[in-house]
């Protein structure tokens, strides 16, 4: 009998160190959804603060752009699942969104976004009370996110950092859009569709061999006929029918939301931004997920670039080349399965 319960105290312990030991994190029926202004001088910024109220993790979503917006990310079902074991902070950046206040073109840099972001993170900490910080940038904001890395204080306040399709090398990368896109126009003339079309689309990038913002919306306009900015569409769900319709629409029209400021004028100022050189200088944990079809900021050249340029140990960078082969610019909508099972994986390991 001694022996048994002896047996039985063994399985007893080790199971609950098997359970604490999980990498699986634990769903809870408490969630919060509240809504904050952060000032950052005379300008206020909207944050909304969801999820488990029970977690001391919390995920930071810098929205794309410059001038999107994050008020309608939460349609998308890929936030449904995290918002089960996290917090997840939504913040419009300055210019953008429901952002309050007047930024003068001096103050659209990327030093004052970034100092942007820190109020952010410091507040996830003070006041959504959340020890442990991860950020999620999309395209744009993954390349804010990356701005904001490069400072090593930056990086003590975080656990790691998912970076997803980033306009890091924002010069490069029109470059690339543009000869992407003449791949495909010489593609389709070759086989007689559209050819007058995809002729004026040629002849568009021999007046215009340099965007600018007038010309984004029409470069724009031409990867959405090749799938360039949303391939899987078919793949995208809108989470539950008790997300208002108006934020639906943000997550698929945010363009037409942001002022005209950031959404023709701005997208101009970081032309140059080029953070390649300064990437061994971050040493957190990043995970980098990037859509082979992916148009705007083809995956080619760039995203190996990244990877092979920063600073964290290989062990601590969670990329693979062959994953999201079905996505374009988008791939948290496009093939949110996978990036939910990866996202998860990556916060438990570096919790």
């Amino acid at each position: 009998m001694r022996f048994k319960i002896n047996i039985l105290s063994v399985l007893l312990i080790v199971t609950i160190i098997l359970v604490s030991c999980s990498k699986d994190p634990k769903p809870a029926n408490d969630q919060l959804d509240n809504y904050y202004f952060v000032k950052v001088g005379n300008i206020a910024l909207p944050v909304r603060v969801c999820g488990n109220i029970n977690s001391d993790i919390a995920v930071v979503f810098v929205h794309g752009g410059p001038g999107g917006t994050a008020q309608g990310e939460r349609a998308n079902v890929y936030w449904q699942e995290i918002e089960k074991y996290y917090k997840v902070v939504y913040y419009d950046q300055r210019g953008s969104g429901v952002t309050q206040g007047n930024t003068p073109t001096n103050k659209m840099t990327i030093e004052q976004f970034g100092e942007d972001l820190d109020n952010i993170v410091d507040f996830t900490k003070q006041v959504a009370k959340a020890d442990k910080i991860f950020l999620h940038g999309v395209s744009w904001g993954g390349g804010l996110a990356t701005y904001y890395l490069l400072d090593t204080a930056h990086q003590r306040k975080l656990k790691g950092a998912i970076i997803e399709d980033a306009a890091y090398d924002i010069k490069h990368g029109a470059e690339l859009s543009m000869q992407w896109i003449l791949h495909k126009a010489d593609s389709l003339i070759a086989i007689g569709k559209n050819v007058d079309y995809w002729q004026n689309c040629k002849n568009f990038y021999v007046q215009h061999p340099v965007l600018t913002s007038k010309e984004f919306k029409q470069h724009m306009s031409y990867l959405n006929q090749v799938s360039g900015i949303m391939f899987n569409s078919s793949n995208v769900q809108i989470r539950s029918s008790s997300i208002p319709k108006f934020e639906i629409d943000l997550a698929f029209k945010n363009s037409e939301f942001a002022p005209a400021q950031l959404t023709y004028e701005g997208q101009s100022i970081f032309t140059h931004l080029d953070l390649t050189p300064k990437l061994n200088q971050i040493t957190l944990p990043i995970m980098l997920v990037w859509g082979a079809k992916d148009g705007l900021l083809p995956k080619n050249n760039l995203a190996q670039k990244f990877v092979n340029n920063l600073g964290t140990s290989p062990a601590k960078i969670k990329y693979d080349p062959n994953k999201y082969l079905l996505s374009a610019h988008a791939p948290h909508y496009e093939e949110w399965q996978t990036f939910d099972v990866d996202a998860k994986s990556f916060i438990e390991t570096n919790k």
